[in-house]
């Protein structure tokens, strides 16, 4: 038998505290493919919607792929971006419809200039339309703020298990595989439950680098998928620069007829999560004990790398404090490099100056 299943990803990490919006160019920018595009773009890469057109290849499938969206980590996603975004998905189920079942590439940390819970919304536009029987299995971040209605509306919420994270290919090969399972009867009855903690910040914020807090948390979930009936269990590092009400870490099960079990392991590893919440692989310097680090032990082969925690674009800040280039300077390093700072006047003033000005 041949299924037919839709597919896409319409992701956003957003920064409510940032003043940029973030419109459709956002995503022309980073990454927006429709139909055709979308396999000529992402097979072959390690993402999860790349690993779907494997799986499709391997099974089959008559798959659909309405759009890719991907924007880089910024403000609220605009009414007029997210409505576009939506709908080529919500048009699909319409027009290109019936589906055997529906995987998608989300983040988790979506809010838009209408809803709080963009994932959660677009996960119920679809449910209402398809309704209650068809299958519907999502990817997330690990840095996801995991809704009641994500959980209420998806079978199965199959989160990314690394940060850095490395393994967008594996978790969309696992969430496709898993809804091949549950088209062909293997699975059924997929539900998710959803459990968190009152705290905005857990699991070492979800590192992977080291033993610590979310690495421990991993272990478990792990143990826990080996028990009969428990499919799916996912930890959430949460992304708290989201003045939203449902922010923070959370664990969500997804299982076939454990209801019971499922929320016992859910609850299980949200405690150990407020049990740890202070736990730290990490420690945060500021800039002038971090260069004072560096002048105490010297120089040598390999180079130090600094990183700017609290100006960091890739959660949404602006890139333009000068607060670690000004320590650097003060501190008179040689052979040091600044990438990369967001002023374009200064930028416009060096270039008209010249090299080495």
């Amino acid at each position: 038998m041949t299924y037919r299943v839709l597919t896409g990803q319409i992701s956003h990490e957003t920064n409510t505290f940032s003043k940029l919006p973030t419109d459709t160019e956002a995503y022309r920018t980073r990454a927006l493919y429709t139909r055709d595009e979308v396999p000529e773009r992402m097979r072959g890469t390690n993402s999860e919607v790349g690993a779907v057109l494997d799986v499709a290849e391997k099974y089959g499938w008559d798959l659909l792929h309405p759009v890719v969206g991907n924007a880089t980590p910024s403000g609220k996603v605009t009414k007029d971006a997210w409505e576009t975004l939506c709908h080529f998905i919500i048009d699909a189920c319409g027009f290109d419809g019936p589906f055997d079942g529906i995987v998608l590439a989300l983040h988790g940390a979506m809010v838009t200039e209408t809803t709080d819970d963009g994932e959660g919304e677009l996960l119920q536009r679809i449910r209402d339309r398809i309704g209650p029987d068809v299958p519907i299995v999502a990817t997330l971040d690990l840095h996801a703020n995991v809704t009641e209605r994500m959980a209420a509306n998806a079978n199965a919420l199959v989160t990314y298990r690394t940060y850095p994270h490395v393994d967008m290919y594996d978790r969309g090969e696992q969430a496709a595989e898993l809804l091949q399972r549950m088209m062909t009867g293997e699975v059924g009855g997929l539900e998710t439950v959803l459990a968190r903690r009152e705290q905005l910040d857990g699991f070492d914020h979800g590192r992977t680098t080291f033993e610590g807090p979310m690495t421990e948390a991993l272990r478990r979930a792990r143990a826990y998928e080996q028990e009969p009936g428990i499919h799916v269990v996912s930890v959430n590092g949460g992304f708290p620069w989201a003045d939203i009400e449902e922010a923070g870490p959370s664990v969500t099960v997804s299982h076939e007829s454990q209801s019971d079990r499922a929320a016992e392991i859910a609850q299980e590893i949200a405690d150990y999560g407020w049990e740890t919440r202070a736990d730290r692989t990490i420690e945060n310097w500021s800039p002038e004990d971090a260069l004072a680090y560096i002048r105490k032990v010297g120089g040598g082969e390999k180079p130090f790398v600094l990183a700017d925690f609290s100006d960091n674009p890739g959660g949404g800040s602006y890139g333009d404090s000068p607060a670690l280039l000004q320590a650097m300077v003060e501190a008179g390093l040689e052979n040091a490099a600044f990438a990369l700072i967001s002023d374009p006047e200064v930028a416009a003033a060096g270039l008209k100056a010249g090299i080495g000005a």
